[in-house]
């Protein structure tokens, strides 16, 4: 994931240099050209076009937010892509604390137990390891592809389900 943010720094930074030197004298010629528009579809990509003849386009991590609320999460179901973010956001009046299935061990994701993995210094499971208050948010960049269950450890009859291409 790093490298990923090393990757599009760079290009953002051609593409400023680019940028600038539309500025410069005309004896300046530039070798690539980055394009970040967002397609019709609204993907989250970045197309980067050098004169090599060589076309790269470079899928961004995307953020998603799930809301968990009295009735439970919404969207239930969700699907993304490895690398992407759900920020699963408390706006309900109780606490949530996000658990990969199956309550109570959340072991399905990481394969590790709740008493294994928590606390989660490197938030690597999908286990918030604690309740947030109304008005809290926890975020996880799911990075295994399957499809996951999850259920609010505080309140176990409420779940869903983010689906990892």
């Amino acid at each position: 994931m790093v490298i990923g943010v090393i990757l599009v720094l760079l290009i953002f930074g051609g593409y400023f240099l680019y940028q600038n030197s539309n500025k410069a004298p005309a004896s300046v010629a530039t070798n690539q050209e980055v394009n970040t528009q967002q397609p019709a579809d609204q993907s989250n990509t970045v197309n980067v076009s050098q004169d090599n003849g060589i076309d790269v386009q470079i899928q961004l991590a995307k953020n998603y937010e799930v809301k968990y609320t009295d009735s439970g999460y919404t969207p239930s179901e969700l699907k993304i892509k490895a690398g992407d973010t759900v920020t699963f956001k408390n706006e309900s009046t109780h606490e949530m604390w996000v658990g990969s299935a199956m309550h109570p061990t959340h072991a399905v994701y990481s394969g590790t137990t709740l008493q294994q993995h928590c606390p989660d210094a490197e938030n690597n499971d999908l286990d918030q390891c604690k309740s947030a208050k109304p008005g809290e948010s926890w975020s996880f960049t799911f990075s295994k592809t399957g499809t996951w269950g999850y259920h609010n450890h505080a309140k176990a009859n409420q779940f869903g389900k983010i689906i990892v291409e």
